[in-house]
């Protein structure tokens, strides 16, 4: 008997996903600043109400999910561009001194050892002038811990700063992270007198809780020690300041370093304990269980212990966030959609991006969504994979043997960890720049020991500890053991061989190509409903297929791409970077080879330049190795950084001049070279004349002097390519510079990377009519505390006809040179 082929239309997107989707797509774009003017949203919505009544239906939800997110972009646009207020602290200019006052808006929070405090401010006033009233928080850095707490008015002279990029490729959002975070400018108080301390009311809710917390984080230390008792204040009070990067790197490297930040993880095993406690109380009563109430009641009884906690740890944005996340999944308990684990998932996203706008930008909110989303899909395919391969081995897959149960149990507990690896490598990648090989497994072990053990059993010792301090200090010992046990395979885990590796930056492009390929792998439903929309003709088979292909051109082109910039491109391109008060330039000549002259800005706050800085610069090129490493001269604003260059980047060479250094960080450096087996060159004028991919390089530099300063014996190179020619001159000084004129150096150079930062000790007028550049580069600090560039030396090269280029206000700045010609980009437009 014949029939008809029936063609069953796709069931549409439940409203629940659409409105999500077009709120985190608007503060997502708010975030890359390209949001709409707010009238765009209301022209939208307008005309999605004109589609409806056309009955349009299909118009009318495109329309009206436009409208969502431009409505959701403009908040976020207001947060990063904040508009004129005549009352705002960011009235005053950057770097002016200025005397504060405020209240304490949040607990003080110790970074190594400095300290953070917030103050919101009520009343400012420059010198001399009439106080004012003002607006915005202030972010406080000092040295020393003031004795003062939430609701304390404090007083403060010192000088403003607003928060800044430097202006390199591949670098952290600095300035956007601190405008999310709400903070206008930043105060640095060098000393614990200078803090003028008011004490306010002792009676609020907030004053409240920071007592509480404080007797909690009390009780913690006189019951354990380091490291145990620095972890412990982390997961129960989210204070991390007691981690230090040792203890945090075993952890980071190993992809479990969510595990030391309250997370969704974290309240999601205290609210899966509540939830079984109750339970098994609410056992006792059989009413309870037969009307279906239990559930319920155990889901607000975790509802209740989250929000609790939440509260002890305080209103860190990642707590906040995975409070949104649980209470949202309690929510479908309650409303018995305990399936509905996606549907509550993108109810929490658009609770969290209007809660908190600019949350798409979240590193934690980034990941935790990744991860979670990568879960629920991933285990929902090994699911029907098990089941299939269950039935192919037992005739009544719900009697299978025992053995069959316990294996797909432990199956699926790794698969768990598998797709929440493989969901989170992408931005894992992106932000950090690892992939933790060994994180399948070492999740697998660890979390449950720290995460179960350690927070829940943590949790009820302090709680205990108000009630009965005898049996809290034991189970508070036994937390700590279990804490102890972690830490310790953590350790392990992380000294296995090939346990991590570090990983290039991939671009938006291939993170969308990397998710792509996953959805094309996690969402097989989605094939069979794109295919009947499209033509009853097309199968589910035929849109994989054609997606997967799509993909692997796509990524084939990029790698291409990739593969030409890195490999194959014949010119000579150098970056100098805005490393602060340092000098950092990255030569990358044609073909393969890298080369990397300084590395400086001065290790300061735990900041890190190389790491900071040049790292994610190089990582950004899909730069993995630097063969050379090159030091001008040992003072610390030019070797800052190498030591994690050396570490990460594998060099084969290393040039610097013969001079000593005092300081012991260069002798760490050159221990580290000597133990990666790296090739040291001194170089002099007697260094003979090198070719690298067809650049020669010339050493210019005076002799080594006992008698002169580290500056003045500065290695200096001249690079010449076709009809370009770059000079590198340290930190030479005046009578190095005469010394090299003296014994008759051709100095002449197209571009000029100006000595001694523009110091008025150096760029004689002798040097730059020698030299003769079109162009020179001066890398400095914004706002340095030298004082630099000397006018002086500016007027000299101005004189001269010589244009200018600083990397404090245009950042870093690149050049592209090809055998007779040169292109010059900057980071930021050129001031006018």
């Amino acid at each position: 008997m014949g029939g008809h082929a029936i063609a069953v239309a796709p069931a549409p997107a439940a409203p629940i996903y659409i409105v999500a989707f077009a709120i985190v797509a608007g503060d997502a774009l708010g975030n890359l600043n390209h949001a709409p003017p707010l009238w765009t949203a209301v022209a939208l919505a307008s005309a999605a109400m004109l589609s409806m009544l056309a009955s349009r239906h299909r118009l009318a939800i495109l329309f009206a999910a436009l409208a969502l997110s431009a409505a959701a972009a403009a908040p976020v646009d207001r947060l990063l561009h904040p508009p004129p207020d005549r009352a705002s602290v960011r009235r005053y200019s950057d770097g002016s001194t200025l005397t504060v006052e405020g209240r304490l808006a949040r607990e003080i929070e110790q970074v190594g050892d400095r300290y953070r405090l917030f103050v919101q401010l009520e009343w400012t006033h420059a010198p001399g002038g009439r106080p004012e009233r003002a607006t915005g928080l202030i972010q406080l850095m000092s040295l020393f811990r003031p004795d003062c707490h939430i609701g304390d008015r404090l007083r403060v002279t010192a000088k403003l700063r607003f928060p800044r990029n430097n202006g390199n490729p591949g670098e952290f959002d600095y300035a956007s992270f601190m405008a999310r975070s709400g903070i206008a400018a930043r105060m640095f108080v060098p000393a614990k007198s200078v803090i003028e301390v008011i004490p306010g009311p002792r009676d609020s809710f907030a004053a409240l809780r920071e007592r509480l917390r404080s007797r909690i984080a009390a009780f913690i230390d006189a019951t354990l020690v380091y490291p145990e008792s620095a972890e412990m204040r982390a997961l129960v009070i989210g204070d991390r300041g007691g981690i230090d990067d040792a203890l945090r790197d075993k952890f980071t490297l190993t992809g479990m370093a969510h595990l030391l930040v309250i997370s969704g993880l974290h309240l999601g095993f205290v609210a899966s304990a509540a939830f079984a406690i109750a339970r098994l109380i609410l056992a006792l009563f059989p009413a309870l269980m037969i009307r279906g109430h239990a559930n319920k009641l155990a889901a607000l009884a975790a509802a209740i212990a989250v929000i609790t906690y939440s509260e002890i740890a305080g209103h860190h944005v990642s707590t906040v966030r995975a409070l949104v996340m649980v209470l949202m999944y309690v929510a479908a308990i309650m409303l018995d959609r305990p399936r509905e684990v996606l549907a509550s998932l993108a109810l929490a996203a658009t609770m969290i991006c209007l809660m908190i706008p600019g949350s798409t930008a979240d590193i934690g909110a980034q990941l935790s969504f990744a991860s979670v989303i990568a879960i629920i899909l991933g285990m929902r395919l090994y699911s029907a994979w098990w089941r299939r391969w269950l039935a192919r081995r037992v005739l009544i897959p719900h009697n299978a043997p025992r053995r069959y149960v316990l294996s797909g149990w432990f199956v699926g507990y790794l698969a768990v960890s598998f797709w929440a690896l493989l969901g989170t490598a992408p931005l894992t990648a992106f932000h950090f720049n690892q992939f933790s090989i060994v994180g399948l497994i070492a999740n697998a072990v660890v979390v449950p020991i720290i995460g179960a053990g350690g927070t829940v059993l943590g949790l009820a010792a302090c709680a205990l500890s108000f009630i009965w301090m005898a049996p809290a200090r034991l189970l508070m010992l036994l937390a700590g053991q279990l804490l102890a046990l972690g830490t310790l395979l953590a350790g392990w885990f992380e000294g296995l061989p090939g346990a991590w590796m570090r990983s290039f930056t991939p671009t938006p492009l291939e993170i969308a190509l990397a998710y792509g390929s996953l959805m094309v792998f996690l969402l097989p439903s989605a094939h069979a409903a794109i295919a009947v929309s499209l033509s009853p003709r097309i199968t589910a088979r035929g849109v994989r297929l054609a997606a997967a292909a799509a993909l692997t051109v796509a990524m084939i082109a990029d790698g291409g791409y990739w593969l030409w910039q890195r490999y194959l491109n014949p010119d000579l391109r150098i970056t100098f970077l805005a490393v602060g008060q340092g000098d950092g330039m990255v030569i990358q000549f044609p073909g393969a080879r890298v080369m990397l002259i300084d590395a400086g800005g001065s290790q300061r706050d735990g900041f890190d330049p190389g790491e900071r800085i040049v790292a994610p610069f190089l990582w950004s090129r899909k730069i993995m190795r630097v063969d050379y490493l090159v030091v001008s001269h040992p003072e610390l604003d030019h070797f800052g950084g190498f030591i994690f260059i050396a570490n990460n980047f594998h060099p084969r060479e290393f040039w610097t001049i013969d001079a000593p250094s005092p300081d012991a960080r260069y002798l760490e450096l050159l221990e580290t070279l000597a133990s990666r087996r790296v090739r040291l060159r001194l170089i002099d004028t007697s260094a003979p004349p090198m070719t690298i991919g067809g650049v020669a390089i010339d050493f210019l530099n005076p002799p080594p002097d006992s008698h002169e300063s580290r500056n003045n014996t500065s290695l200096v190179m001249a690079l010449r390519f076709g009809m370009n020619r770059f000079l590198f001159t340290g930190d030479l000084e005046a009578k190095g510079e005469r010394s090299m004129l003296e014994r008759g150096a051709d100095l002449r150079a197209s571009v000029l990377k100006v000595p001694h930062h523009g110091s008025h000790t150096s760029s004689t007028a002798e040097l730059i009519e020698a030299v003769h550049p079109a162009l020179a580069l001066m890398s400095l600090g914004y706002m340095n505390r030298f004082g630099l560039p000397d006018a002086g030396v500016m007027g000299r090269y101005r004189d001269a006809g010589v244009r200018v280029l600083r990397t404090d206000q245009v950042g870093a700045v690149m050049v592209n040179a090809a055998h007779e010609r040169m292109r010059l980009s900057t980071y930021r437009a050129p001031p006018p």
